[in-house]
């Protein structure tokens, strides 16, 4: 008999049991009643229902509605994303389930995945499960051509390399990913697919990201991605999840709890009859609406002898207090000894654990293991999967709480040792081994610690401690804590300064060797530099430096420290000049860069360089010479690299820093630190900034927001807020950088030269921008004192004069602004990069005025033409314009302005191109002037990108050729098509050959 009820629930009445649809689906029974009879009196004594009928989902209408809508849409190749995101026992799964067996029906390729829980996640674990379940899927004929193509070759061939492509090894990443993604083109062509991916918060890393790049690249197949994921409940966020959640046009399906109305109809189908009203608000209040406990809630009544009357809606309550405690543990005691063991092993293992594992933790043979499974899937506990799995999530903690700690931690211990046994890999054994008591087993220390190797190795930081912290509570004897304290620190350095700094201390006490206490003093003195306490570093840095001896490798240990205590003591304020007296004490060395300390050293050299003590050609040479052996990042050497780089930045080679800049954030990507990332990220937005991308720099720099925000005077944040707020403040973001230097209280947090002068420029910027010069040359003129002290005098390290200049001019002290402007200006001449020198000329051309301060503005744009800077000549266009305004210039202020206009544009300056825009229509300007068409318009990389393409080199190999990822590549080309109007790549060659000779380049400007 076929019914339908007011929620569009699909009955099935069966005499003979309850069939179910999947272990997750929510069996309904209901006494049988005749609808037509009258009402009569309830009666007399409760029985409970005699036949049985299943509903297929409950309030799930509106869901299944949206998945069917996507569903009809693929034969148009109408891709989607949807999210189904609910608490555990929502039902996610019961309604995928609903929606694939209907899709299924009409024709629709599905491949599904499950994510398990407390599983080593192995690298690819997720995507083969749906590449299996994709041929699976297929007919015979079309599986034969699926396996025969050349992507599913190219995979297969691959199959050795993909723990490989875990570790360092990005490249075999990426070609799995694109592999994948040719199995999946190639599957569309058979059909409408659909790639499911169920419990996505535990699918393992390398498949998540691999499906998050997927969903960006399937517009325009008929491909449809669902996942589910766990949210609530103390469960943490998945950040890779959340950016899939935020693809554009990702829908997002939360599934609510079950309402009042049906949580009443279960009841009443369960229990028989009718029920009373407050019985069934009691059992939606202590379930939350939640159908998976809410049935074993009412599995508990019926059993208990309980009755949906109003009088008894108080044993709801306390019965329900040992449902989630008790119920599902109960189930399983009541079976044979051999489901009970079972059972307990694979909770203690964990879902997807080889049955032979688990058979000999539970002390089953072979042959009756395989029983035991059968006989656990017939009773509904199993899923009908390869590798054992509970059908629901809440089966382990129910037999957890079944046993007392001691037992769990007893189980958990010879779990580890089963495993070890069995070879499986170390941080499987050490998961267990964090749930046991320590007992200073040299084993255990010894798995602890490799697993903290690996864990390391895959990007997981975080891990790696713990194992780390675990090991040192095993009493290690004292060689092995030493071990263990230098890597925990190490990992901890960037992260975790404090603790790291710590960890440091005590390895100092226990080491004896002085090249191993020259290692440990290194991590220490960055660790405590990061937390601000440059004087203790100073004073360990100097302790170790004196306990070396003269041999060669006494010599390279001396010239690292030398070069960490030169950081330090220009970090400190105060202390400053004993860096400075140190390096020109040291300036008659001649370095290679061929040792880690030479790096170090030419480092400081080259920083030394850029803070007013060199020209910005001998900065650059320095930096290269640093740079020669590449970029050490996983110890105490990763200090020198970020204000290495900014170095070249400041010397006009922003592209040059931008290839070793990428190569960090892929390395802090690869290795999970949050900070590094952020310092790269700062570095990518600056080179963004003076590269003339400014929507670019935007964008990295949001993502720097939520690493800056969670500053702390513990964990301060690297790089500064300050610094951050001076970068917004460049990138025209004034509201952005108003809120920070708002938000953050700076007595705290600004207390070192570096962060305090960065914040007082920020300050001053800010105060001169909102009008208030008088505020604003206060604090830029403490900046100052703080910068002199270092003594960083050259602009390209902070341009604080500049604007000490205009806030003087702005106060109405022609004089002083002049005086300011000449000395800055001098400064830059010294440094000597067209940028700096551009930006001083229009500081002084701004604050002399007239036709003087005119003539010095077209040397500014003169200057600046020959410099990266495309945003600084932007508003140095517009000053030259507003100058020639002034002077009543007209046609000389229109070509300025309506050129200003364009090259903000092409920069994505749009606060800068608002400004243009209002003063241009006042010169007889046309807002739609025309915009070049050809290779002046491109950047300097997307102009190096475009001329190795149109080469006919690969993507591939001009990034390894600019040391740039691919996906860069992909962005410059995408953005030198558009400006140069032109569709692709076999346009370029012919786009760019014709801008080589073009009609002669209109001069800077025309001088009146």
């Amino acid at each position: 008999m076929l019914q339908r009820c007011e929620f569009c629930v699909v009955v099935r009445q069966s005499t003979s049991g309850l069939t179910r649809l999947s272990g997750r689906d929510l069996p309904l029974s209901t006494h049988p009643t005749d609808t037509n009879s009258p009402e009569t009196s309830r009666p007399a004594r409760y029985s409970p229902p005699t036949t049985t009928l299943q509903y297929e989902l409950l309030d799930r209408r509106e869901e299944l509605a949206v998945l069917g809508r996507l569903t009809k849409r693929l034969p148009d190749r109408v891709s989607s994303l949807v999210c189904i995101e609910g608490a555990g026992g929502i039902g996610k799964t019961s309604l995928l389930n609903a929606w694939i067996a209907g899709a299924r029906d009409r024709g629709l390729l599905v491949a599904r995945a499950h994510g398990i829980e407390s599983r080593e996640h192995r690298p690819w674990t997720v995507a083969r499960q749906l590449f299996d379940s994709l041929l699976a899927a297929l007919s015979d004929a079309d599986r034969r051509v699926l396996q025969e193509s050349p992507a599913t070759q190219a995979l297969l061939a691959r199959s050795g390399e993909e723990c490989r492509a875990s570790g360092d090894d990005a490249e075999v990443s990426c070609e799995i990913g694109d592999d994948l993604y040719e199995v999946i083109v190639s599957a569309c062509e058979m059909g409408p697919l659909a790639l499911v991916l169920d419990d996505a918060t535990w699918a393992d890393q390398m498949s998540l990201s691999w499906f998050r790049c997927l969903a960006s690249r399937i517009d325009g197949l008929p491909v449809m991605l669902v996942t589910t994921r766990r949210c609530g409940g103390g469960h943490e966020s998945a950040p890779m999840l959340d950016e899939l959640a935020l693809q554009p046009g990702a829908i997002t399906l939360e599934l609510s709890s079950l309402s009042p109305g049906s949580v009443r109809r279960l009841v009443q189908d369960r229990m028989g009859g009718r029920a009373d009203e407050q019985f069934c608000a009691a059992c939606h209040e202590v379930c939350e609406g939640n159908p998976l406990l809410l049935n074993e809630l009412l599995r508990v009544l019926v059993r208990n002898g309980v009755q949906p009357y109003a009088a008894q809606a108080d044993r709801v309550a306390e019965l329900n207090e040992r449902v989630l405690e008790r119920t599902i543990a109960m189930r399983l005691a009541r079976q044979s000894p051999a489901v009970v063991a079972m059972s307990r092993a694979l909770a203690v293992l964990g879902d997807g654990t080889r049955l032979p594992v688990v058979a000999a933790l539970a002390g089953l043979d072979p042959f009756r293991a395989q029983e035991t499974v059968r006989e656990m899937r017939c009773m509904g506990v199993l899923a009908e999967e390869e590798l054992p799995r509970f059908t629901q999530p809440l089966v382990r903690p129910a037999l957890f709480r079944a046993m007392t700690p001691a037992q769990l931690a007893e189980e958990h211990l010879r779990a580890a040792r089963l495993l070890r046994d069995h070879g499986e890999s170390s941080e499987r054994v050490a998961h267990h081994l964090m749930l046991t008591q320590p007992n200073g087993d040299e084993w255990r220390i010894a798995v602890l610690q490799d697993a903290a190797r690996r864990a390391a190795a895959r990007g997981a930081p975080a891990t790696s401690a713990r194992y780390l912290r675990q090991a040192l509570t095993e009493s290690p004897a004292p060689q092995a804590e030493v071990s263990l304290r230098s890597e925990l620190a190490t990992i901890e350095m960037l992260d975790n300064p404090t603790a790291a700094a710590y960890h440091f201390q005590q390895e100092l006490l226990l080491r004896q060797d002085t090249h191993g206490r020259a290692a440990a003093v290194s991590g220490l003195a960055v660790a405590l530099c990061t937390t601000r306490r440059t004087q203790e570093a100073i004073t360990a840095l100097r302790q170790v430096l004196a306990e070396l001896g003269e041999s060669p490798e006494d010599d390279e240990w001396r010239l690292r420290l030398e070069a960490h205590l030169v950081m330090t003591a220009w970090q400190d304020g105060p202390a400053a000049s004993i860096g400075t007296e140190l390096v020109e004490a040291r300036s008659h060395r001649s370095l290679r860069g061929d040792t880690p300390g030479e790096r170090a050293w030419l480092a400081v050299c080259a920083l030394h360089a850029q803070a007013g003590h060199g020209t910005a050609e001998h900065a650059r040479a320095l930096a290269g010479r640093a740079l020669r052996g590449g970029m050490e990042l996983d110890g105490a050497m990763v200090r020198f690299f970020p204000p290495l780089l900014l170095s070249l930045v400041a010397a006009d080679h922003p592209e040059m820093a931008a290839g070793w800049l990428q190569r960090m954030a892929d390395h802090a990507a690869r290795r999970g630190s949050a900070r590094l990332s952020a310092v790269a990220t700062f570095g990518l937005t600056t080179v963004a900034w003076h590269s003339g991308r400014v929507e670019e720099g935007l964008g990295h720099a949001r993502a720097l927001l939520d690493v800056v925000g969670r500053e702390t005077p513990e964990r301060p944040a690297v790089p500064s807020f300050a610094a951050v707020a001076n970068l917004l403040l460049d990138l025209g973001a004034t509201d952005m950088a108003q809120d920070m230097l708002q938000t953050h209280p700076t007595d705290s947090l600004v207390c070192d030269a570096w962060a305090k002068s960065a914040y007082l420029l920020a300050h001053g910027r800010l105060r001169l921008e909102q009008g208030d010069p008088g505020a604003a040359l206060a604090a830029l003129l403490e900046c100052g004192r703080y910068q002199e002290a270092g003594p960083v005098i050259t602009p390209a390290a902070a341009r604080w004069r500049s604007y000490a200049a205009l806030a003087y001019a702005a106060a109405g002290d022609r004089a002083s602004a002049i005086d300011m402007a000449n000395r800055d200006l001098d400064l830059s001449r010294r440094w000597g990069t067209h940028k700096a020198i551009g930006v001083s000329l229009r500081t002084l051309g701004t604050v002399t005025g007239g036709q003087r301060g005119l003539e010095f503005l077209s040397q500014a744009v003169d200057m600046l033409e020959h410099s990266p800077a495309r945003v600084e000549l932007a508003y140095t266009l517009n000053e030259f314009g507003a100058a020639c305004q002034r002077l009543a210039r007209r046609d000389a202020a229109r070509s300025s302005l309506e050129r200003a206009l364009v090259v903000a544009e092409e920069c994505s300056a749009s606060c800068l191109a608002d400004r243009v825009r209002v003063t241009l229509p006042l010169v007889g300007g046309s807002l739609r002037a025309a915009r070049p068409s050809d290779a002046r318009r491109l950047t300097p990389s997307e102009r190096r990108v475009a001329e190795l393409a149109a080469q006919g080199r690969t993507n591939r190999e001009i990034s390894e050729a600019l040391f740039v990822t691919r996906r860069t590549v992909e962005i410059h080309l995408t953005s030198a098509y558009r400006k140069l109007e032109i569709s692709g790549r076999p346009e370029l060659a012919f786009a760019l050959a014709q801008a080589a000779t073009p009609a002669r380049r209109e001069s800077a400007l025309p001088m009146p």
